[in-house]
């Protein structure tokens, strides 16, 4: 094997073994499935007083409920302001906001929710969302 082979593969691992850490870390949004009855759910996020931009159209036939906020979208903050605007306007809706893997801000609303989470706040303890619920 060459040296950039063995390079190339010390990078590739290095990758792969960050993922699991990235997940954990950071602002996620998740939507507790098993209590939302909405369709779907436009989510968008910030910094607080900032411009949103949207993280997701989930519809309820998506098998993915955890949506990172990656540093691409949104550069560290302390602070996240999410909108969740959920159809049809009267569907009930249950979400989690996550900092660190920790939930932070309970999310539970019909039609639209503007909230800000910290990550420097208490573990929420309204945010009873298992993981992939």
């Amino acid at each position: 094997m060459t040296k950039r082979g063995v390079i190339g593969i010390a990078i590739a691992a290095l990758a792969l073994s960050a993922v699991p850490a990235l997940a954990e870390g950071g602002w996620v949004v998740r939507i507790c499935r098993g209590a939302t009855e909405a369709s779907a759910i436009k989510i968008s996020v910030g910094k607080p007083g900032g411009k949103d931009v949207q993280l997701v159209n989930w519809q309820s036939d998506a098998k993915e409920t955890d949506f990172p906020v990656g540093d691409t979208l949104l550069p560290a903050t302390d602070q996240l302001h999410v909108t969740a605007d959920s159809e049809p306007g009267d569907g009930k809706v249950a979400m989690c906001v996550l900092a660190n893997g920790t939930p932070v801000k309970a999310m539970n609303f019909t039609d639209l929710l503007d909230v800000t989470a910290s990550q420097k706040g208490a573990a929420d303890a309204a945010c009873k969302c298992p993981k992939g619920q």
